[in-house]
């Protein structure tokens, strides 16, 4: 009887456990009990093998006393049923499931908190009800058992299970061939990591993207490197770059995104009537960027260095990741030519890291939301014509060539179900009068047209202003991903765009965005099908100046019409052959990981700029006078470079403040001080110091 009892306690227990828990999990992730037992029906292997993982875990805790196996049983569920819950809510609103480089992401989870607006709250709730259901049934279970002494007997087998535990976490991670993989037949597409974690599972494939390292190319040498660069055309040197050097101009626009492509859809007016006459006169078509719907820096990293996100780990954030120390990227290569680099993004500087990274990368400037002087907000986010303002203003003032990259935001999602604009005016239906938009469908899509419209009337001011100012510039105008309309693909899907990613067409659709390049010196006219990680060489050949040894490989490339290639899963659609992108991954390997042998061999400047700073240059305040305004005791401060997010101080202590323009602003003076001197500054929305102003004294 004992010896029945044992095995009831040391396997059966620990088999209930992982079945209830393997059940909660993946229903919790795949939103529901159907979709649950269709992935048991089509994957039983790769269900299998994750509830031994899950046996083989709470077996081991067996080691633990009964309260103690419970304790540790419910701790397990709850954090695994989180993680199913976080990954579904991802997946649904960005298309991508959480893998454990989103956890870095702790300064942008206050923006995440927005998208759970567009989530059902009856989806919440049940998932919820599910979570505390497990809880409840785990402390109710606690509570009955009875706390029975361990024998040492008792001992060995969870020592058994945890020894085969480490062994099954071992191969499942390190292991490419042998162990229970192969045995179970488990293939891991960490190239598309949503049909992974849809195929094998939520907590597995979490774990298997924690060793998320970078392996070193199998010819990467000194050798090879030196090889494949002096095996490249260098397209320009230091004596034949132009002598004309042009204003460069990028702007990567939030979520721009041409909804006309949908052709089951009509408008009552053209959304986008400048880009589509700006596209049909100058250089345009489209560019593969790496992300859909998120992760916007990621896209920003391959236009600016050239380094494709392909060649790294799978949800990868490089500006967090990999951009913490010096690169060689447009800003420092442009700079080392005597341009000035400014970065310009209307929200705030620590967000994806960029003050940081920015410098890293070689700008002189980044003006970000707390210096600009007095940005309006459009619903959540800040208008673009506030972009367009200081990017004329710099190509005006600026006696040094210009380069501008700026990301805007007024285009950025959530896009309400309920709200429209003060200035809406766009009217969506579907072609076929038999169907229709269902009301959120229909209210999300023309809210994101609606805002298309604004944003197309900035791209039309921008580029008529330069037209006047009769300098020779580029402007290289893209979205930074597809808009993320609706959960689950919603608008896309009731339109019939697209419904399946796995389908190559459709995966062209969700990562291909419209790009357009405009200049006022070429007469040449092209149609662009490329990667994001061509962008940067393309417009730099166009400026007719130097990059360095892997923008001129990429541009080498380009000119063999050899600049787009997809997904792993879809090489057999490549333009650059194998041995192409081999080479590319050396190129990087070494520039991100490796031993420098390029860099080093061909002394390529990527130094900061010594003149990096937030804004343009502190406030400063040069004349102070005693008045009133609005009634109340105050001194109107005049000077230069204020902006409403200066806090001004009296004697040290905060007082409030009027901002009038960036020269002048009040402050008011509180009864019980005794004014001796005032200062400015300014403060991020993490309370980081910023900038200070000069102190003026008043006596």
């Amino acid at each position: 009887m004992n010896k029945y009892s044992n095995i009831f306690t040391q396997i059966i227990i620990p088999l209930l456990t992982a079945l209830l828990s393997f059940s909660i999990i993946e229903i919790i992730y795949r939103g529901g009990m159907t979709s649950f037992l269709s992935w048991i029906k089509y994957y039983p292997a790769n269900s299998i093998y994750f509830l031994l993982f899950l046996f083989l875990l709470f077996a081991s805790y067996m080691a633990l006393n009964y309260k103690g196996y419970f304790i540790a049983s419910v701790i397990t569920s709850v954090l695994f049923s989180i993680l199913a819950f976080s990954s579904h809510l991802k997946e649904v609103l960005r298309g991508d499931p959480l893998l454990p480089s989103d956890l870095t992401l702790v300064s942008e989870a206050t923006d995440i908190i927005t998208y759970f607006a567009d989530l059902s709250l009856l989806k919440i709730l049940v998932i919820l009800l599910i979570i505390i259901f497990v809880i409840a049934l785990f402390i109710f279970t606690v509570i009955k058992i009875k706390n029975v002494k361990r024998k040492k007997q008792d001992w060995v087998s969870p020592l058994i299970f945890l020894v085969l535990l480490i062994g099954f976490v071992y191969q499942d991670m390190y292991m490419d061939k042998g162990g229970m993989k192969n045995l179970f037949n488990i293939e891991i597409p960490t190239y598309n990591q949503s049909s992974n974690y849809s195929t094998n599972g939520v907590v597995l494939s979490f774990i298997r993207n924690l060793n998320n390292g970078v392996e070193k190319p199998e010819n990467y040498s000194h050798k090879k490197v030196t090889e494949i660069i002096n095996d490249t055309e260098t397209k320009l040197d230091s004596d034949n770059s132009t002598a004309n050097k042009p204003n460069i101009i990028i702007i990567q626009s939030e979520a721009f995104w041409d909804p006309t492509v949908m052709e089951s859809v009509n408008y009552n007016q053209d959304p986008i009537p400048n880009f589509h006459s700006l596209a049909s006169q100058f250089t345009s078509g489209t560019v593969t960027v790496p992300v859909y719907g998120g992760n916007t820096s990621n896209t920003e990293f391959e236009i600016l260095t050239s380094l494709s996100t392909q060649f790294l780990p799978t949800g990868i954030v490089p500006y967090l990741n990999y951009a913490n120390s010096p690169l060689p990227a447009l800003p420092n290569i442009l700079g080392n030519q005597g341009y000035t680099s400014t970065a310009i993004h209307t929200y705030h500087n620590w967000f994806y890291n960029r003050s940081s990274v920015y410098e890293n990368l070689g700008f002189d400037n980044f003006l970000s939301l707390e210096f600009f002087p007095n940005p309006i907000e459009d619903a959540m986010y800040y208008r673009d014509n506030e972009i367009t303002d200081e990017i004329l203003k710099l190509v005006e003032e600026n006696e040094e060539p210009n380069f501008i990259f700026a990301v805007t935001m007024q285009a950025h999602g959530p896009y309400k179900t309920d709200a429209k604009k003060y200035y809406a005016s766009i009217e969506a239906e579907l072609d076929d009068k038999d169907k229709s938009f269902s009301p959120n469908a229909e209210n999300i899509l023309e809210f994101y047209a609606d805002t298309l419209v604004e944003v197309d009337k900035e791209l039309g001011r921008l580029i008529s202003s330069l037209e006047e100012l009769e300098e020779d510039t580029i402007v290289v105008f893209y979205g930074d991903h597809l808009p993320l309309l609706g959960e689950d693909y919603q608008v896309y899907n009731e339109a019939g765009y697209f419904k399946n990613e796995q389908d190559y067409s459709d995966y062209q659709k969700i990562y291909k965005t419209p790009i357009l390049i405009w200049d006022n010196f070429n007469t040449t006219r092209e149609e662009l099908n490329i990667n994001s990680t061509f962008v940067g060489p393309y417009t730099l050949e166009l400026a007719g100046l130097k990059g360095y040894y892997l923008t001129d490989y990429l541009n080498e490339l380009n000119s063999q019409n050899k600049n787009y290639f997809p997904r792993l899963d879809y090489s057999n659609h490549s333009t650059l052959d194998e041995t192409d992108i081999d080479n590319y991954k050396i190129l990087q390997y070494d520039i991100l990981f490796g031993r420098k042998y390029g860099l080093k061999d061909n002394e390529v400047d990527y130094e900061p700029s010594v003149t990096y700073r937030l804004g343009y240059a502190d406030a400063d305040i040069q004349n102070v006078k005693l008045t009133t305004y609005n009634d109340m005791k105050a001194y109107r401060i005049t000077g230069e470079y204020f902006t409403t997010s200066y806090q001004v101080y009296i004697n040290d202590e905060a007082v409030g403040s009027t901002f009038v323009s960036p020269e002048e602003i009040y402050a008011y003076i509180p009864n019980d001080i005794d004014p001796e001197t005032i200062v400015m500054k300014i403060f991020d929305s993490k309370n980081t110091l910023l900038s200070v102003s000069n102190k003026y004294k008043l006596k």
